[in-house]
């Protein structure tokens, strides 16, 4: 019996790829900053091939949780706007 996180399976429903420091440091940065702020854990951080604008945020507590967002977000929105 293989037990998956449920952050692990949305992401991998929605296709969506790790992302590190060194793919998208601003979306990276931007995460690790509102982490810091809010006193939590950084969460894994994923991109989703998508041009429709969307993010979304999973995990069953702060020490497994994931946030992604779409390419077509990032493309869109400044650094402000993908933080709110």
């Amino acid at each position: 019996l293989v037990v998956h996180e449920p952050d692990h399976l949305v992401m991998s429903m929605n296709n969506a790829e790790e992302s590190h420091e060194q793919d998208n440091p601003e979306l990276w940065h931007s995460v690790e900053d509102m982490a810091m702020v809010a006193r939590v854990p950084l969460p894994r951080v994923y991109i989703i091939d998508d041009a429709s604008p969307n993010a979304c945020a999973t995990g069953r507590d702060p020490e497994h949780a994931s946030v992604a967002v779409t390419g077509g977000l990032l493309e869109i929105m400044n650094r402000e706007e993908v933080e709110g």
